[in-house]
């Protein structure tokens, strides 16, 4: 299955971790989302992506694997099937809402094809994350999905 994601991490203190390509890249305490795709196959399929994701145990590749490998928790994934790549769609998205806020410039967003800034977000707002990370799907024609251990 091919698709996009979008992962909600809670980052209880502030939080610094070294990336090859960004260096130390650093993270205020609150809610976080992180937007990914899934477009290959066997490792790189939606359903492995995902629940790659919420294991403790793998080898530190991509950058949000250096957040979540440090002293954060993963609280739960939105994902639907695409065939298209949906993933800067959605961090547009959310990025144009009042209750998001860019994180560190290229985080998740290195290899990016149409300019976004980064593909990770702080969330700072009182509504309720669910709903307003569902309206985003939807708004884009998506019907999200999600999970919290990574199964599908």
């Amino acid at each position: 299955m091919k698709g996009a994601y979008v992962l909600i991490i809670e980052i209880a203190q502030p939080t610094k971790v070294k990336i090859r390509s960004l260096g130390d890249v650093s993270f205020d305490p609150g809610t976080w989302v992180y937007v990914g795709s899934a477009m290959g196959k066997g490792s790189t399929s939606l359903e492995n992506r995902l629940k790659r994701h919420f294991r403790s145990e793998k080898t530190v590749y991509w950058h949000i694997d250096h957040l979540l490998d440090s002293a954060v928790e993963l609280h739960k994934a939105y994902w639907t099937e695409s065939n298209t790549h949906a993933e800067c769609d959605i961090a547009r998205a959310l990025e144009s809402k009042e209750e998001f806020r860019a994180g560190p410039r290229r985080f998740g967003s290195s290899d990016c094809k149409s300019g976004c800034r980064a593909h990770i977000f702080r969330f700072s707002s009182e509504k309720r994350i669910e709903k307003v990370i569902e309206s985003s799907f939807r708004n884009l024609g998506f019907n999200p999905s999600s999970t919290t251990d990574g199964i599908l």
